[in-house]
């Protein structure tokens, strides 16, 4: 007689398969309100955070543009009061002007300007510039370069003359291009320069008036003694009126 042993199977309810979605969808919507509260903590600290950065760089921006503002008052002030500090220029007298080389040019003759009264005068030299400079310029002359310079030195020796006096320097041109002379006052000279030529045996001057302009003096001879004499003699600079 055998013996048949039979296993029933127990379904499980449908109540039961419901409730295990159910469950699992609430661990899920916890797990993700869970994390979704943790994003929304970080980004409230990271705004704060970066609030906290921004309030901090506005507020040394603004001491920064305090300080700025500072040093430009002070720069102000500083340039303001050494404007003020500057001595105030004298006006210069209206109708007044310093008289220039024209103005002690004599056109068209070497003789003595009429009406010019320089009283009693002590001639320093007198004479033609130096005779060393047209043997030195005559020696060198075979040189094509050098013959303009070898022409100019022998006009000045045929037709310059210099007269340096305790009252006045005169520079005498008997041209046949133009013929003039120079007198220029001692106290009109504000500075004279001198230059030694030919190993110091002559010179080249330039003195200078008191509006600025110049007067050349060419292979001037003795020029250290003449220099010292016109320098002890001459005149004192006048920035007021040397422009006008």
């Amino acid at each position: 007689m055998q013996v048949i042993a039979s296993h029933r199977v127990i379904a499980p309810s449908r109540a039961a398969l419901a409730s295990k979605p159910v469950r699992s969808l609430r661990r899920a919507s916890g797990s993700v309100a869970r994390r979704s509260a943790d994003r929304v903590i970080l980004s409230t600290r990271a705004m704060a955070e970066e609030g906290a950065a921004d309030d901090d760089f506005e507020s040394r921006l603004g001491a920064l543009r305090g300080k700025r503002s500072k040093r430009s008052a002070d720069d102000v002030a500083a340039k303001t009061a050494v404007k003020d500090a500057e001595p105030v220029k004298k006006a210069t007298p209206s109708g007044q002007r310093r008289k220039g080389v024209a103005d002690f040019t004599t056109v068209g003759s070497v003789e003595e300007p009429a009406g010019a009264n320089w009283g009693s005068e002590t001639v320093v030299y007198e004479g033609p510039p130096s005779r060393g400079e047209i043997i030195a310029n005559v020696a060198m002359s075979w040189t094509v370069v050098w013959l303009p310079l070898t022409i100019s030195a022998i006009g000045r020796g045929l037709w310059v003359n210099y007269r340096i006096t305790d009252k006045r320097v005169s520079v005498l041109s008997t041209s046949p291009l133009r013929t003039e002379r120079i007198d220029v006052p001692l106290k009109e000279i504000t500075d004279v320069i001198a230059i030694g030529r030919g190993v110091g045996l002559w010179g080249d001057m330039v003195i200078t008036l008191k509006n600025g302009e110049k007067v050349e003096l060419r292979s001037m001879p003795d020029f250290k003694d003449i220099e010292k004499h016109i320098k002890s003699n001459m005149g004192t600079a006048d920035p007021e009126l040397a422009k006008l």
